[in-house]
């Protein structure tokens, strides 16, 4: 698709006339030249600070209708036949059998595929890649990753895994720690800034956890955790561990709560909570007793994750008070048989129980010839086994996570972002439909069209905000 050219700046001859209004006007008096001219300098100040600001983002697509012969209304699990999606500026405009078509509009023939909104993965660690075996061996600990690689070498990492989600059609994803020094946030801008390719990212920075995080220290060398976790055990170092984790750029706030003897307790969390959501950052709880999670829950947290075995009356408080859980459900072979039957069982009780549920895969281990997006995609089989309508399923992948995550996205509706993929199978009638995704839309722009990535380098790049602006924590800037 043909992109606009930018606005061309001025040229130093037309620079020149404007700043000279007593050679352009000598006739005029000279009060009046010199507020002419500080008009002038005024308008031209204006128009070059609107033109420089314009070379840092791509210019916006022109208009775009999708026709899309099968879209699948992931909210109501129905498939709508023949019909028009029109985008504008990377905004979702109007759906329908027949839409308005600009002057300039893109038409995209999506006529034989399946058309859905795109996937979005609430549990990621894309700083985080264990390489058991390879020449400096982690022995497929993420303890040992941490401490072996520097952020940077993650981040690099990060980097391709990032390009496989989006190739893979996840649009949106929340990275939950296990990054280094804030290597997610790194990631995320990179993206937001044009430099890389990925999905839009929710960053969770350094986890907060009591003394010791998910590790058995050496009392000889007591910091070895850090800084991949934040110790905080006090109230007071919540909070600072909040703030700090926000100055730095985390647009989401990860908690640790029961790794250890000793657990964050119900008010603890409601310390870490209250400060975050008073900055408007969600909070997301790692938890697999039952313990830990009925903290959690009553110190009001947004999402459990992994949330094993827990018992029904703690499902049901859940339940009750809309608390998502995200099962990050590894594969039988990944996790052993037992524990897989037991994570099916707590899936097919929460379902039933009406637990909000989103997805989150947990992706962290290698796999020689498998790209990150395609092992992602694994992680979905849990709730086919589970028994849960596929339609369920998607809306957990889709408008289920996007409430999690607050993101504008989630379903193919007016005022939506314009994130769409498509394939050439209904993901309804089987989700293993899902690796045939052959075309991404991200904010209103192409990156897999065919099955083909079609990402340039950039021309137009940012250095986007760390700190995010209060009230706006999902901190993106929007592709448009």
């Amino acid at each position: 698709m043909e992109q606009q050219r930018p606005s061309r700046p001025l040229d130093n001859s037309v620079k020149n006339r404007l700043l000279s209004g007593y050679t352009i006007h000598k006739h005029l008096p000279i009060m009046k030249t010199t507020r002419l001219a500080s008009s002038l300098l005024a308008v031209f100040v204006f128009l070059s600070l609107q033109s420089a600001f314009a070379q840092f983002a791509p210019p916006s697509p022109p208009p775009q209708v999708i026709h899309a012969g099968h879209l699948v209304d992931v909210a109501s699990g129905d498939v709508l036949e023949d019909q028009q999606i029109l985008i504008v500026e990377g905004v979702i405009q109007e759906v329908g059998p027949s839409v308005a078509h600009p002057e300039g509009t893109v038409i995209i023939d999506l006529s034989d595929s399946w058309v859905m909104p795109g996937l979005i993965d609430a549990h990621t660690h894309l700083a985080l890649q264990e390489m058991d075996g390879s020449d400096i061996d982690d022995a497929g600990s993420y303890y040992y990753a941490g401490l072996i690689e520097d952020t940077a070498m993650r981040v690099a990492q990060g980097t391709q895994m990032a390009r496989s989600m989006l190739e893979n059609g996840f649009v949106w994803v929340r990275d939950t720690g296990n990054n280094g020094n804030y290597g997610d946030v790194t990631i995320r801008r990179a993206i937001q800034g044009y430099w890389v390719p990925g999905p839009n990212m929710v960053t969770a920075g350094r986890m907060i956890a009591p003394f010791g995080g998910q590790f058995q220290m050496n009392p000889e060398k007591p910091d070895l955790g850090e800084p991949e976790y934040y110790y905080a055990d006090s109230h007071e170092e919540i909070i600072l561990a909040v703030r700090e984790n926000v100055h730095y750029g985390a647009t989401t706030v990860k908690l640790i709560i029961d790794n250890q003897p000793y657990l964050y307790s119900e008010e603890d969390v409601r310390v870490a909570v209250e400060e975050a959501h008073a900055m408007g950052v969600k909070v997301m709880a790692h938890a697999t007793s039952d313990e830990g999670m009925r903290n959690a829950i009553l110190g009001g947290v947004d999402s459990i994750e992994h949330g094993f075995n827990p018992s029904d009356e703690t499902l049901q408080l859940m339940a009750d008070r809309g608390t998502y859980l995200v099962g990050t459900d590894f594969p039988a072979w990944r996790l052993g048989d037992a524990r897989y039957a037991s994570n099916i069982v707590r899936s097919q009780k929460a379902y039933e129980m009406g637990v909000p549920m989103a997805f989150g895969s947990d992706t962290v281990y290698y796999e020689a010839g498998r790209t990150r997006g395609e092992q992602t995609l694994d992680f979905l089989r849990s709730y086919v086994d589970a028994g849960l309508p596929n339609d369920h399923i998607l809306r957990m992948a889709t408008m289920y996570a996007a409430d999690l995550l607050g993101a504008e996205t989630g379903e193919i509706a007016t005022g939506l972002d314009a994130n769409i993929v498509a394939m050439p199978a209904n993901p309804l009638m089987d989700i293993e439909n899902l690796r045939g995704i052959d075309f991404v839309m991200k904010d209103g722009r192409v990156y897999v069209e065919d099955d083909v990535f079609v990402w340039e380098t950039s021309r137009f790049v940012n250095n986007p905000r760390r700190k995010q602006q209060r009230g706006n924590m999902l901190g993106r800037i929007r592709n448009r």
